[in-house]
């Protein structure tokens, strides 16, 4: 069926239950919340659950780029359908109090009656000025724990598009006090907001700005799930790290955690650009060696949007650079992609940046931040990249790891090869619920770096990329 098809049958769905909701306010025994109707009869055919695995959310306008990409995954047997953002808000005109909440609980109904697994949303910022408008709407999350006396009181969260329900069952708005502002938790106060977290469905964005891009990325996706991924390249991981935090002297944590990685990722061939044995120096290190292609490059250390960093070991004020946003138009890797984990380098995914918008954490205006900088290089760069979009926070303790966005980047690579899952947005999605298991959250806490730097870490934790792509492509 075509997309204007579907649409038209949804339109005829949503009108007979809408009408029919009036006679019928119980199905098969479930008394629904009045205040979240269901949109669609769970006894359609059409819509019946297991129709549909991957939804793509996208402004009309990158409708025909994004048709070779549906095409290819349903090829695959993913299922796919690809919905215009313009019909979503006209299909939710009764629900979602802006259009971020609409989007979500259109996915709720995507995800009760078509069992939806993934869900890819397509447009980042229309403008590069100072005044935010978007192609697809963001949600940030208001959790504020100031740091470096930076005023950072809120921060991208896609997470709340992948947070369906409660655990009581009921939609998770994020906003438990109705006062419009999402994920609150205030500075030195407990939460006024309990969110969930746990993603019910996979949820990747890719920031695209222009039909240029959509296509451009289109093309890689395909590329590389077009054909197993040969080991030549493949079965090599890059680690770059070296003293994240130098006046811990007992241990030089970046590279502690990329040798932990490596280890788990016992098959691939490693290769570590470390500060401590002198393997990275300078840019150039890691341009040398991303260009050789590999399936996993992980940086461990610092960042912004415009740049990842770190230090030599041992109290040193030194800072050694690994990559500059600039410098990402020189790779040239081609099709040998690797999926890049920078978790721990603040801000390297804060994609709302532009090139008339540069907060004080990156003097020089840029056009992408380094996350998105990386999947859409044309001649290169990654597949995906996993990384925060706002101050990340180490554990305070290294052997447990509780609660560090460390954590998060090292069982990324434990879920995809101890668990075996090798679709992105899962091997994303398991992590997140497994570090929510390890780690309860105490919304009463009030204090400046307790558990609101746990909740803060997991929500910021961002998946730029394709949540059903095939990690090293079909066989």
């Amino acid at each position: 069926m075509t997309n204007k098809l579907y649409s038209k049958i949804f339109s005829i769905g949503i009108i007979i239950l809408f009408f029919g909701s009036i006679i019928i306010p119980n199905i098969n025994g479930f008394v629904q919340d009045s205040t979240i109707p269901n949109i669609i009869n769970e006894n359609s055919v059409v819509f019946s659950s297991g129709v549909f695995d991957l939804l793509i959310i996208a402004p009309s306008k990158f409708s025909r780029a994004l048709k070779p990409l549906v095409l290819h995954k349903n090829k695959y047997g993913v299922k796919t359908i690809q919905m215009d953002v313009e019909d979503v808000y006209e299909h939710m005109f009764w629900q979602g109090r802006d259009k971020a909440e609409k989007i979500k609980y259109f996915i709720k109904n995507a995800y009760d009656y078509w069992g939806i697994k993934y869900v890819l949303l397509v447009g980042g910022r229309k403008n590069q000025g100072p005044i935010e408008t978007y192609w697809i709407p963001v949600r940030y999350s208001y959790l504020n724990r100031n740091y470096d006396n930076m005023k950072e009181t809120r921060f991208l969260c896609d997470l709340y598009f992948a947070d369906i329900y409660d655990n009581n069952g009921f939609f998770s708005s994020w906003d438990n006090n109705n006062n419009g502002i999402f994920g609150e938790w205030p500075k030195n106060e407990s939460a006024l907001d309990k969110p969930d977290l746990y993603p019910d469905v996979a949820v990747g964005r890719l920031p695209c700005r222009n039909i240029i891009e959509v296509r451009r990325v289109v093309k890689k996706i395909i590329k590389y799930e077009t054909g197993k991924c040969p080991d030549s390249w493949f079965k090599k991981m890059i680690v770059v790290a070296g003293d994240t935090y130098p006046e811990k002297t007992e241990y030089i944590d970046g590279e502690v955690y990329t040798q932990a990685g490596l280890e788990i990722m016992n098959d691939f061939k490693p290769v570590k650009l470390w500060t401590s044995d002198g393997s990275l120096t300078d840019i150039s290190d890691v341009m040398k060696e991303f260009n050789k292609g590999c399936g996993f490059i992980w940086f461990s250390g610092h960042g912004n949007p415009r740049v990842w960093s770190t230090h030599p070991p041992y109290n040193s004020s030194v800072w050694i650079t690994g990559l500059k946003v600039p410098y990402i138009r020189f790779l040239s890797n081609r099709e040998k992609l690797p999926i890049c984990i920078t978790g721990s380098g603040c801000f390297n995914s804060m994609f709302n940046i532009s090139f008339l918008y540069a907060p004080r954490v990156t003097v020089f205006p840029i056009l992408h931040c380094f996350s998105w900088a990386l999947v859409v290089q044309k001649y290169g760069g990654s597949i995906a990249t996993i990384g925060s979009t706002a101050f990340s926070y180490e554990t305070p303790d290294i052997n447990t790891g509780y609660g560090g966005i460390e954590w998060l980047d090292l069982h990324f690579f434990e879920e995809y090869k101890l668990n075996g899952t090798d679709i992105l947005g899962k091997t994303w999605s398991n992590t997140i619920t497994s570090f929510l298991q390890n780690f309860s959250i105490d919304w009463n806490d009030d204090s400046a770096r307790g558990a609101a730097l746990v909740c803060k870490n997991v929500e910021q934790w961002l998946l730029i990329g394709d949540p059903s792509l095939k990690i090293g492509g079909y066989p």
